[in-house]
């Protein structure tokens, strides 16, 4: 991974990334915006997982919502419930609503020209970053991992609007911050999606921080992940339907514009 300090001179703010070099041919540019107190060193199993398909993976660490300032909202003896109402409040602050997004412009600005093929993707506050800047610049296609309900930062009516290709993720076990969201609310942003152009994936038992890379276990959900979303780059790259994997570590079930609900199992 390659260290870049970008910075935009209009807002006074700094944009850390985290490069990952394409191996062999060069397929393309993916954009990746990290979640709430995420690094620019974070989410690296994927960053390395797309880089070797061939795409340039520039991971976005937000400045005004990061470790740092996760770090300050924590004081001894903070319970994981009041940390999770705090940072639920503070990941409604209006400025940084406007700033991620505009991190994210800036940073294709100035590494990817228009014309490039380019994809887009998140986790959690990340995904609301990319559903916030997917109609700003010319992107192939998008990956959501534990998006926002419907309702929370995108009404129904914007995410009907969406007609770009769209791969949505989440876990059984995918609550997130603030605590209290379930995985089947999140599966109503994948329903909300204008039909056509769009997969859902569930992992069986994958927690919120285990699309970070973040826990115990979390190893067969890394890779899991990594390949499902590898694919759905590749066959977008490619112009031709995903062909799933088979023989995962993890239960997961797909479905695009299918059935909307997960098998049991």
């Amino acid at each position: 991974m390659e260290i870049l300090d970008l910075f935009d001179p209009s807002r006074q703010r700094a944009i850390p990334l985290g490069v990952y070099p394409y191996q062999g041919t060069f397929q393309g540019w993916i954009f990746f915006s990290v979640g709430f107190g995420g690094a620019r060193t974070g989410y690296a199993y994927l960053g390395r997982a797309w880089s070797r398909l061939g795409f340039q993976v520039a991971v976005i660490e937000h400045v005004g919502s990061n470790a740092e300032i996760l770090k300050g909202l924590q004081r001894p003896g903070m319970r994981n419930a009041e940390l999770a109402q705090v940072v639920g409040e503070k990941v409604r602050e209006p400025q940084e609503l406007i700033d991620r997004p505009l991190d994210l412009a800036y940073a294709r600005g100035l590494l990817c020209p228009d014309q490039v093929w380019a994809g887009l993707a998140g986790h959690s506050f990340g995904s609301y970053t990319a559903l916030a800047g997917w109609n700003q610049q010319n992107w192939a296609g998008l990956v959501l991992m534990s998006p926002q309900p419907p309702g929370d930062r995108h009404s129904q009516v914007e995410l009907g609007k969406v007609h770009i290709p769209c791969m949505v993720l989440t876990g059984t076990l995918d609550s997130g911050m603030p605590t209290g969201v379930t995985y089947q609310q999140r599966i109503q942003t994948y329903e909300a999606l204008a039909p056509g152009r769009k997969t859902l994936g569930v992992l069986q038992g994958a927690d919120h921080m285990a699309f970070a890379g973040i826990g115990l276990g979390v190893a067969p959900y890394m890779e899991t992940v990594a390949a499902l979303t590898g694919e759905f780059w590749s066959a977008l790259r490619r112009g031709e339907a995903p062909r799933w994997p088979s023989g995962l570590p993890v239960q997961v079930d797909v479905c695009s514009d299918g059935p909307t609900r997960p098998a049991s199992g």
